[in-house]
C-alpha cells in the first residue's frame, strides 16, 4: 500500500484549488484573499464573512482558517479582480482593529489574473505567508507579470497611490520612494525591471539619479520619466542622462501603461 505525505502547504493547496475549481465551474471566475493572521474563531469568521457579503451581495463569500499557516482564507464565487479587491479593503477595515492581520493581504482572481493550476496556487500562498511581519498592506499576485517589477520615485504622496494601485491591478511588483536618495537606495536592492521617477526630487534629483542608475554595471532595465517639466530642453537633457521614455503629467494612465508594456517587453 503507497503512503501519500503531503506538507501543510500542499493540503492548503489542494483545499483552496479545490474551492476555486468549484466555484469557476459555476461562476466563471472566482476572487481569493490571503491574509496572514493570528488565530480566528469561527464567530469572528462568520463576522468577516457578513461584513463581506453585505459590501457585495452579489458574491458568494466563504472563509476558512488554516491553522498550520495561519492563513486566513476568503473564497469568492464570481469574484473579479476589481471586485475581490474591494473585498480585501473590508477585510483589512475589520482585522486590522482587533490586531489580527499580521502581514499582507494578497489578492487575485482565477482565471483572470492565473490559471487556477495547483503551482500558481502554491505561488500565491507562499506570497501571503511569506509577507508575514510586514506593514498591513493590500498586494495582488497576477501569474502573467509576476516577474516584472517597478520602482516609482515621486515625492507626491497621491501621485505614487494612484500609480500603485494601477500597477498592481495590471499585476505588476511596485517598490516607492519619495526622493532621489531612497529610490536609489531601493534600486540598488531591488534592481527592478523598470524604473519611473519625477525629475523634481528631494536629495537627488531626477537626472542624478538617472545617471546613477545607467553607471550600475549589472542593471539592463529601462527609465521612464514622468514628470511635470514640459520645456524640450527638460526632455533633451533627461534622454541625454540615459532614460528610455518621457512623459509629461497631467497624467495619463493608458500612456503610462503602454509604455511600461513596451519597454518592459522589449526587455
Amino acid at each position: 500500500m503507497a503512503i501519500v505525505i503531503r506538507n501543510s502547504i500542499q493540503e492548503i493547496t489542494l483545499q483552496l484549488l479545490q474551492y476555486i475549481h468549484s466555484a469557476t465551474a459555476k461562476s466563471g471566475s472566482c476572487g481569493v484573499i490571503l491574509a496572514p493572521c493570528a488565530k480566528t474563531n469561527p464567530k469572528t469568521l462568520e463576522q468577516a464573512k457578513g461584513l463581506m457579503s453585505k459590501n457585495d451581495a452579489s458574491l458568494s463569500v466563504q472563509l476558512f482558517y488554516d491553522d498550520p499557516n495561519q492563513v486566513l482564507c476568503a473564497v469568492l464565487d464570481g469574484g473579479t479582480l476589481g471586485s475581490t479587491h474591494y473585498a480585501s479593503l473590508v477585510l483589512k477595515d475589520f482585522l486590522q482593529p482587533q490586531h489580527l492581520l499580521q502581514g499582507h493581504l494578497i489578492v487575485s482572481s482565477f482565471p483572470e489574473s492565473a490559471k487556477p493550476t495547483e503551482s500558481a496556487i502554491a505561488a500565491f500562498l507562499q506570497q501571503a505567508i511569506l509577507s508575514k511581519g510586514n506593514e498591513d498592506d493590500i498586494r495582488f499576485y497576477t501569474a502573467a507579470h509576476a516577474e516584472t517589477s517597478v520602482l516609482l520615485a515621486d515625492p507626491d504622496d497621491l501621485v505614487r497611490e494612484f500609480i500603485k494601485i494601477r500597477l498592481d491591478l495590471k499585476g505588476y511588483r511596485v517598490y516607492e520612494a519619495k526622493d532621489g536618495q531612497e529610490a536609489y537606495e531601493e534600486f540598488v536592492r531591488r534592481l527592478p525591471d523598470l524604473v519611473i521617477t519625477e525629475l523634481n526630487l528631494p536629495i537627488m534629483d531626477g537626472y542624478q539619479l538617472i545617471r546613477s542608475i545607467q553607471r550600475h554595471d549589472s542593471y539592463e532595465g529601462k527609465v521612464i520619466v514622468l514628470t511635470d517639466k514640459q520645456l524640450s530642453e527638460n526632455r533633451s537633457r533627461a534622454y541625454e542622462s540615459g532614460a528610455a521614455d518621457y512623459v509629461t503629467k497631467p497624467l495619463s494612465i493608458s500612456e503610462l501603461e503602454w509604455k511600461i508594456k513596451r519597454l518592459t517587453s522589449n526587455s
